[in-house]
């Protein structure tokens, strides 16, 4: 590539639709994406061909310019351009930090961004009954940034620091498989495949009614029957709702509910009354 081909002017993007195409395109840089040591030309390198498919029309597209595709081993996309390179840098402090622009964007240039990382970066978890989004990363300051991206979108993640190894954000339940799919997805053809499967095989799932453990609480606190009494009319073995009621232990689901931030509107008022309900943030 000669130095007039490396200097030929990019389009910057103007219009609302080249910066989404930039927001996933910054993600795919900041999980798969690479910088040439001299600076000259940015690259992907991954196994999937749709996926290189899509960084190359993203590039094309958004800055207009030519964004060659080879099968060297792997499937490479480059992006030749000095001022382009230079921009991603900029734009990420040298393919390090997520911009500005994404973290206080609006929800779909969030959405986009995520999209473009969870394609880099996002694996499936479907061991046993298991069917969850993960990503894992050593950058905590990332994932982290990552999990307000998807809170914004009203998707729930889950964080897990890990004693060994990298953190892991998890991405599960089947409403925000669900919300994932509707407001994020994947541009790679085997990882929606999987997701379809994940939401598919938790429909057919016999579903913990997670509203039963939530009203067996306003059951006797709204109704001041007997302890028996309301176990026997919500058909619920008397000693598990006596240690449930009595704070001896927390009922599974709703241990699991809050732990996700999927708690009712009502929280306040249950947790004046039953003490063993953590104190959280409800708004």
């Amino acid at each position: 590539m000669n130095k007039i081909g490396i200097l030929k002017q990019i389009k910057c993007p103007t219009s609302y639709e080249d910066t989404l195409n930039e927001s996933e395109i910054i993600g795919i840089m900041l999980g798969d994406g690479h910088i040439t040591p001299d600076n000259r030309s940015i690259r992907l390198r991954v196994r999937e061909l749709d996926f290189a498919k899509n960084f190359k029309t993203l590039i094309e597209s958004t800055y207009g310019i030519f964004a060659p595709l080879d099968n060297k081993y792997y499937y490479n996309c480059y992006a030749h351009s000095t001022l382009l390179t230079q921009r991603i840098i900029n734009l990420t402090k040298r393919n390090k930090e997520i911009p500005e622009f994404v973290l206080n964007g609006t929800n779909e240039i969030k959405a986009r961004f995520l999209r473009g990382f969870f394609d880099s970066e996002g694996s499936f978890d479907t061991i046993y009954n298991r069917r969850q989004i993960v990503l894992t990363q050593n950058n905590q300051k990332m994932l982290l940034q990552i999990q307000k991206l998807l809170f914004d979108i009203n998707i729930q993640s889950k964080y897990v620091t890990k004693r060994t190894g990298s953190d892991k954000l998890i991405i599960s339940l089947l409403e925000n498989l669900k919300k994932y799919g509707c407001l994020v997805g994947f541009a790679i053809e085997y990882k929606r495949e999987k997701l379809r499967e994940a939401i598919s095989y938790l429909e057919k799932c016999k579903p913990h009614d997670k509203e039963k453990y939530w009203d067996v609480l306003r059951h006797w606190l709204n109704t001041k029957k007997s302890l028996r009494g309301s176990a026997k009319e919500r058909l619920i073995n008397w000693e598990t709702y006596r240690s449930w009621v009595y704070g001896m232990k927390i009922p599974c689901q709703i241990k699991k509910d809050i732990e996700w931030g999927l708690v009712p509107e009502d929280y306040d008022i249950l947790r004046e009354k039953y003490s063993f309900l953590p104190k959280i943030k409800t708004t």
